[in-house]
């Protein structure tokens, strides 16, 4: 099969003004719990995601090595920093690799050279803009040796190999690097930068079988998250948003400040599922992310998340 360019329906024009919460119908009202049911107030995840039985979690685990048509990619994206969008990814990408037979990769298009090398442990190696220029070298073995791996499995292909490599990656070195390693990864999950507006996000998200939302469980988060689905459909991409898995970060056990449960229905037909990880020491200590050090239902979690995803990317043209 030979590469072809990330293509996907026209994902253009000025981003629409975002709505007020207070005037947002899809928003409005998320917590005002009126007192007789102050108990629904504040759901944590105990309410939403039970763990499932260990024969539902085998039957997820082997979902997870399904075969695919042809390569499927995976964007992960936030409206803003700091709401675990990196430790989604490389959650997401690992828990793949550790079921799939064949690669999975971790591809950086976040120009602000995060902590992918340090969340992921992999060594670096080659930066987008290094496979970009060089272009795909015809063997898989050959090219491996241009990319990072993580203890996990995981292939990872950094946006740079300092801060201004990362800066500098636009949307042609994007497209020459995806040329360069498309064929040979039958799923890949890209970590995107903040927000989806850039020309270079635009040609990211286009490209994509579907989308993970990671968002905080509040009511900023949930909002700008709304907005993002609102602006994919309205840029003619609705069928990629009702693909698309809202992810909520961080999620304490319990006393989470909006009610989780009316978030979930307010979303309900929009997306795909909306998927709550709960929060874990490991993921927040802020080193590398090593799903044997994860709590059980942090893990039954990410299995539940990457399961929901690639099924959605699966149903994708």
């Amino acid at each position: 099969m030979a590469p072809v360019p990330p293509q996907g329906p026209p994902i253009a024009g000025p981003l629409p003004p975002p709505g007020a919460p207070h005037l947002d119908p899809a928003i409005a009202g998320l917590t005002a719990v009126p007192a007789r049911r102050r108990r629904l107030f504040g759901r944590g995840v105990d309410d939403l995601d039970s763990e499932p039985s260990p024969a539902e979690l085998e039957v997820l685990r082997a979902s997870l090595a399904t075969p695919v048509p042809s390569p499927r990619r995976i964007g992960v994206v936030a409206m803003k920093g700091g709401v675990g969008k990196t430790t989604l990814a490389v959650l997401l990408a690992s828990t793949l690799a550790r079921s799939r037979p064949d690669p999975v990769l971790l591809f950086d298009a976040d120009t602000t050279f995060g902590s992918m090398a340090l969340r992921t442990g992999a060594p670096q190696a080659a930066g987008v803009s290094d496979l970009a220029r060089a272009g795909d070298p015809g063997r898989f073995d050959v090219l491996a040796t241009a990319l990072g791996r993580s203890p996990d499995g995981v292939f990872v292909l950094p946006s740079g190999r300092d801060p201004e490599q990362s800066a500098a990656l636009d949307e042609p070195t994007y497209v020459a690097a995806m040329n360069a390693v498309y064929r040979w990864f039958p799923v890949m999950v890209t970590d995107c930068g903040a927000g989806v507006a850039s020309p270079l996000m635009r040609r990211v998200v286009s490209g994509c079988h579907t989308l993970v939302l990671a968002t905080s469980p509040s009511i900023d988060g949930l909002l700008a998250t709304h907005n993002v689905l609102r602006w994919l459909v309205e840029r003619g991409s609705a069928d990629l948003a009702r693909r698309s898995v809202v992810a909520l970060t961080d999620v304490p056990a319990q006393g989470a400040v909006v009610d989780l449960a009316e978030a979930r229905r307010r979303f309900a037909g929009a997306v795909g599922d909306v998927v709550t990880v709960p929060s874990d020491r490991a993921l927040t200590v802020g080193g590398p992310v090593q799903l044997d050090a994860l709590a059980p239902r942090t893990r039954a979690a990410a299995v539940r998340l990457a399961a929901g995803v690639l099924n959605a990317a699966l149903t994708a043209p």
